[in-house]
């Protein structure tokens, strides 16, 4: 009699748990979907569908125009690895806005460009050369080319641009790729760089670097998850490497080695330094973040 009291509370106990499990999932997805009083108190105006066509009407009737705030023309050469993408093809852009000519211009990227705004004018005659950077010998026919003779003695700056970003790829199993790309071929960059002669070298990093990712299995009576708001700083810099599974994904923890490697390569006659964006790059809709959310029914995180 006793045991088939107790076998006749197994259902009920079941259902106990199969209840509190989904009480505590919705808990969960409460909290994700939420955003902290005091993260709102630091953002802007909310976005609305009126304001949004507001701000579309102004700009598209007074578009924004950086030119008449760019430095002076120097006289250098300029590499521009990833120069047919986004923030590449923009650093292009501006050069030749400021004076710079298209034969003191080299761009190395591993496709033609697919922008409208490159595949006109003076962006037009910048010499392209196509080029794989995981590949040493790829990197050194690019690098190696020579240059004009008028302008072959200037110094030679190198801006580094290109990287492969898939934001959901988090495994180890899937990081080969990301750090083919994103560290093995800035080491090659490096390395034809400084044998090219060059003494500035400017690399495109990413501020996400310090992002950690959201733990999302929380306690139940938490405000929200652990990590769920961060502030993005360089702190993480100064400190040793954090363990692969301690970024959100496997582009950011490529490029904190990335970052590392062209740091370390920095003194009097090779000036090397990274610059980490710390919002979405957005411009050209050819290559653009913001389109890829707003295509897409379903974005992977």
């Amino acid at each position: 009699m006793a045991n088939e009291q107790r076998l006749s509370l197994i259902p009920f106990g079941l259902l106990v748990l199969a209840t509190t499990l989904l009480l505590y999932l919705v808990r969960i997805n409460h909290l994700l979907k939420s955003t902290p009083p005091e993260v709102r108190r630091l953002s802007n105006e909310r976005w609305t569908p009126e304001l949004l066509r507001k701000v579309y009407n102004d700009l598209e009737k007074h578009p924004v125009d950086y030119n008449n705030k760019l430095p002076p023309k120097l006289d250098r050469r300029y590499i521009v690895t990833g120069g047919n993408g986004l923030v590449g093809g923009y650093i292009v852009l501006q050069l030749l806005a400021r004076g710079t000519p298209p034969k003191s211009i080299r761009i190395i990227d591993i496709r033609e460009t697919e922008r409208n705004d490159m595949l006109t004018g003076q962006a037009k005659q910048a010499d392209f050369i196509q080029t794989d950077i995981v590949s040493k010998p790829s990197v050194e026919r690019a690098f190696s080319k020579p240059w004009d003779t008028s302008i072959a003695h200037l110094p030679l700056t190198v801006f580094h641009t290109a990287a492969v970003i898939i934001p959901s790829a988090r495994s180890k199993h899937l990081y080969k790729f990301p750090e083919a790309v994103n560290v093995q071929g800035t080491q090659n960059i490096l390395i034809a760089s400084r044998a090219a002669g060059a003494d500035i070298f400017s690399s495109t990093s990413s501020a996400s670097i310090s992002i950690r990712p959201v733990k999302t299995f929380a306690s139940p009576w938490t405000r929200h998850p652990p990590h769920y708001c961060q502030v993005l700083d360089e702190q993480d810099f100064i400190k040793p490497l954090r363990r692969h599974e301690e970024y959100f994904g496997n582009y950011p923890a490529s490029k904190a080695v990335a970052e590392r490697l062209v740091c370390a390569e920095n003194r009097a006659s090779f000036r090397t330094g990274c610059i980490r964006p710390a919002n979405g790059v957005y411009g050209n809709p050819i290559d653009n973040p913001v389109g890829s959310l707003l295509a897409k029914e379903v974005h992977q995180t």
